[in-house]
This record gives C-alpha cells, structure tokens and sequence, in this order.
C-alpha cells in the first residue's frame, strides 16, 4: 500500500500537526497510527499495534513521544482498551499501558513530558510515568470526564519533585488537581 485516506473524524483528538516538525500531521486510520508530510501525502508512515481503532491521539510538547488509545479489544472476555507510548523518531513503541476499560477517551502529556494522563470511558483516571510506563496514580470517578489539560508547573517549593497542575472537567464542572510530590510516602499524590 503506497497511500492510504481513511481519516474519519469519528473520535475527538485523532488528528494533530506534530509541535516541532509543522509539516508533519499525525492521525489515525482505523487500528493504525498515520504519520504524514502535509505537502506530499505519499509521505507516509504507519505504526501498528493496536487490535482496534484508535479513540485518541496525544503528542507531547517536545515532539518526541506519542501516545494513542483505542476502543476495548472484543478479542479478550474483559474489553481492555491499552495505551501505547512510541518513540517518535525510532517509530517503535516505549510501553503498552494498562489500566483502561471500553474505550480511551483522553490522552495528555505533562509540559515536561515526564507523565501521561488518560481517562477512560468507565470513569478510570490514570497518570503513567512515561520512564517506565508505571501509574502513579489511578482513581475511578464518579462521572466521565470530556475535559484534560495540563496546567504549569510549579517548582517553587520542591525543584527536584515539581507540583503539577491537572485539569479535569465535564459538562458541569470543572476540577483544578494538584500533583504533589510528598515526601513521607517518597511518591506523587493528587
């Protein structure tokens, strides 16, 4: 296959222009992760690895990871729907993360690209540590969150563990989270 058009729009969150390299989309195309020279659509590249179609795209600020999610396996008896984290210049795959069920709706990069958080359709909120893909937090919510956004980051206090600011939000409300690093359990905590 030389060329393939079969963007459809279906999923927020599918299609972005790469942040360092502007001529440079990234989409999906059912199960496949696209990579695209705006001004030559023979340009491309597909990364596969997932076993359905994807659901969300992120790229991080730097432009050197991806992450993308897809809808909940029908191959498995429980609908796991993971997340792959790809290094943007080898193309390959960091990690497989685990943790969502039925479909990812969100994926975002913290500004310094050190974790990845994703809410899933079944109201799972994970943050992944993209060193090594561990979460390091997990939480079930009550409602299904639309809205993801990293705020800045706080170096205030602590230089070396920063506080993060998270954003979550539905149609009615919006949560203002702080990631904070404590130092009696040696870990991150929301």
């Amino acid at each position: 296959m030389e060329h393939s058009i079969g963007f459809n729009g279906r999923y927020l969150n599918t299609l972005h222009y790469h942040p360092t390299e502007t001529d440079t989309l990234i989409y999906s195309n059912g199960g496949l992760l696209v990579i695209e020279k705006r001004d030559d659509k023979h340009k491309q590249e597909f990364l596969r690895g997932h076993d359905m179609e994807i659901s969300c795209i992120a790229v991080s600020n730097s432009g050197r990871m991806m992450a993308t999610g897809q809808l909940g396996t029908s191959f498995q008896r429980t609908p796991e729907a993971p997340v792959i984290l790809w290094n943007y210049e080898t193309r390959k795959p960091l990690a497989v993360l685990k943790g969502m069920l039925e479909c990812v709706e969100q994926l975002a990069f913290s500004p310094d690209d050190k974790y990845l958080a994703g809410i899933g359709r079944n109201n799972t909120f994970i943050i992944w540590d993209t060193k090594d893909g561990t979460p390091i937090h997990t939480r079930v919510t009550e409602q299904v969150f639309t809205l993801l956004a990293w705020g800045d980051i706080i170096t205030d206090v602590n230089p070396k563990h920063p506080t993060y600011v998270l954003i979550q939000g539905h149609r009615q409300q919006i949560f203002i989270n702080r990631l904070e690093f404590d130092i009696s359990s040696m870990q991150y905590q929301m």
